[in-house]
């Protein structure tokens, strides 16, 4: 069974876990959980191990088994002094979650022992996070513009770059042969990410020029993510309504009919795909979550 987290912010502060539908209409299962004193600003599964991270402008954050039915609050990260803990990523097998932290900071936590594991520094402020894949590496970017990229095993640096648009890191995704960076500007830059960095002894060049530059966005490029695959880059903006597209990555097109102009999709606040890529669900300002089903990866 795949599920989607849903959260939105109310006096109740609750999360949401929605069973898609069927091919019965509206065949689909809610399981509201409520997170006491905590306006849900992230929520994120972890991996394929049945939990939910939860977190907000708050110094504590919460952890849901979905199985057990058990909600865990964290009080504190040991040795951290963020008030806010509003933006984390969770690694792909679900055993490491990064926080942004303060001051370019980002904040590694133990999902299993809820401990602090280490802190990796950029210039700047921390705006956006992503893991590879695989979960070797954990790529970050921010208001200075350049892309970090840490390994995990040494906790080292391997790789800082200049995104080539040069304003503030506002999205990043990565896939296993890209990694995408979209700015404040709107440009959504995608890289070939053929870890060629590893031939070279201490950190790589910093000189690294996109494949394609996708310039569909008028405005701050909010979000970016792959499909299980990477064939296909969502894109959107939350400061234009119905911005959103979908680049298709191996031509490196946009596909033109769909969205279109008459697609009811409002202001996209979140989006995401399924693991296997047969459904794209997108959350609006309008609090509805949209479920649209992807015809080429149903077989």
């Amino acid at each position: 069974m795949v599920y989607i987290v849903s959260c939105w912010i109310d006096e109740s502060d609750k999360c949401v876990l929605v069973s898609p539908p069927t091919c019965e209409p509206n065949q689909s299962s809610c399981f509201p959980v409520s997170v006491p004193k905590l306006p849900i600003y992230s929520a994120s599964f972890l991996g394929d191990t049945g939990k939910v991270v939860v977190s907000g402008r708050r110094p504590f954050f919460y952890l849901y088994d979905t199985v057990a039915g058990k909600l865990d609050m964290v009080s504190k990260i040991m040795g951290r002094e963020e008030k806010s803990l509003e933006k984390c990523v969770p690694s792909p097998d679900g055993r490491t979650i990064a926080f942004l932290g303060n001051d370019g900071y980002v904040v590694l936590v133990d999902a299993h022992t809820k401990h602090w594991i280490a802190d990796l520094k950029m210039n700047g402020s921390v705006r956006a996070l992503t893991f590879t894949p695989d979960g070797d590496y954990i790529i970050g970017s921010g208001s200075d513009g350049d892309v970090y990229r840490w390994d995990l095993r040494t906790r080292r640096c391997v790789e800082r770059f200049s995104n080539q648009d040069g304003s503030i890191t506002s999205a990043m995704a990565a896939s296993a042969r890209h990694l995408a960076v979209g700015a404040e500007s709107g440009v959504v830059n995608l890289y070939s990410d053929q870890t060629s960095f590893l031939s070279t002894k201490g950190l790589a060049s910093t000189s690294r020029k996109p494949t394609k530059s996708i310039m569909n966005l008028h405005t701050s490029a909010d979000l970016v993510k792959f499909n299980g695959d990477g064939q296909i880059l969502a894109m959107s903006t939350r400061r234009e309504k119905d911005g959103m597209k979908l680049l298709h990555v191996p031509s490196g097109t946009v596909f033109s009919n769909w969205p279109t102009s008459k697609t009811p999709l409002d202001y996209v606040w979140s989006m995401d795909f399924s693991p296997e890529s047969k459904y794209l669900a997108i959350g609006n300002d309008k609090g509805k979550c949209l479920l649209y089903r992807l015809m080429h990866y149903q077989d």
